[in-house]
């Protein structure tokens, strides 16, 4: 068997005398309690409490407990689903480039599944091409993940512009618990989880550091000085080319907004599905200023919430997002390198309008 704790991040194997001894200790007890309630009666028992004291499988009484228990525990009305899949899910180990390659050449041989679901034999009804105005159609079309980025930095002006209209608080509803924001992201009970922290490497009218995107007030609040190009690389193992972007977002998510108003794990999900609500809004909005942007899920969550200064439990990193200027002369870049070949589907394309490379 294994055993985890889903707070501090330890999981080891556990036999059955160990699962006995956790079992006992579902309240303090002392050394002779544990032996007169289990089976483990030698001399070695307590080396084995000493050992998963140290292991964080069981606290002592006569120590302080440990802050990533204490934090964990203001989630338990969700637990343990919510917690062991919060901690299950940060800091993914990365393959290196040999082991990526030999999964690469494995997956090779077996057929990719359809991009498409389909109903054979079903009846079918042709839909009209899509009516929206030509303005909002673009902007949707153009959206791309870019890769590389001009050396020109982005402005103040147009980042304050991307963060007032996917994160800033545009109305206060008033309810009988209080007022509640309203954003242009929808958020369920209006808790509205999502915090936003840029990363500025390079702002026109705006000192390089780390801030809180205060969004009432539509203020950037200095939380951390500069960041080396190194460290931002180190954010997004395996994607460091996105470093080069005037500013990287990260946006997180303040769990007690939720818990006040849903007792139940599944609020969790909330959090993870609004997070994406923002990043969109984010990347359109950087995309109708003629932005560069991105999004990335891979991050070092544990390095990010050191340099934000949040505990990674009560506050926890999500997702991020970045904005620079396109290259000259293009409206995206995709890859790192080279043009990505497209072709249109012709049942959603209009004639006047391009399909660009994207991702």
């Amino acid at each position: 068997m294994l055993v985890c704790n889903y707070a501090t991040r330890v999981t080891t194997g556990a036999t059955p005398l160990v699962c006995e001894i956790l079992h006992a200790c579902d309240h303090w007890r002392t050394i002779g309690q544990i032996r007169a309630a289990t089976n483990a009666g030698g001399r070695l028992l307590p080396d084995i409490v000493d050992r998963l004291v140290g292991l964080s499988l069981l606290e002592r009484s006569d120590r302080p407990t440990d802050p990533r228990s204490l934090a964990m525990s203001t989630l338990d009305t969700w637990n343990p689903e919510t917690g062991f899949f919060h901690s299950a899910t940060k800091d993914v180990r990365f393959w290196s480039a040999s082991k990526a390659r030999r999964y690469a050449r494995k997956v090779q041989h077996s057929p990719m599944p359809h991009p498409i679901k389909r109903y054979p034999g079903s009846r079918t009804f042709a839909l009209p091409r899509p009516a929206a105005s030509p303005a909002f159609t673009d902007v949707l079309l153009a959206r791309r993940t870019s890769r590389r980025y001009s050396s020109v930095p982005v402005t103040l002006s147009e980042l304050s512009t991307i963060l007032a209209l996917s994160a800033g608080v545009q109305q206060w509803a008033k309810t009988g618990a209080g007022d509640v924001p309203l954003k242009t992201s929808p958020s369920g009970g209006a808790r509205h989880p999502i915090e936003c922290y840029a990363v500025v490497r390079a702002v026109t009218g705006l000192k390089a550091g780390i801030y809180h995107y205060r969004a009432d007030r539509h203020e950037l609040e200095r939380v951390h000085g500069p960041v080396s190009l190194e460290r931002m690389r180190a954010y997004v193992p395996k994607s460091e080319y996105f470093a080069k972007a005037s500013a990287m977002v990260f946006f997180t998510a303040v769990f007690e907004r939720q818990l006040w108003r849903y007792p139940y794990s599944r609020a969790y999900r909330a959090a993870l599905i609004e997070a994406g609500h923002v990043c969109q809004t984010f990347l359109l909005a950087a995309t109708s200023l003629g932005l560069a942007p991105y999004c990335l899920l891979g991050l070092a969550d544990s390095l990010v919430e050191q340099d934000l200064g949040i505990d990674g439990i009560t506050e926890s990193v999500l997702y991020c997002a970045g904005v620079g200027r396109p290259p000259r002369g293009t409206a995206s870049a995709s890859l790192t390198r080279g043009t990505l070949s497209v072709r249109p589907n012709r049942r959603l394309s209009r004639p006047t309008i391009d399909a660009r490379p994207g991702s």
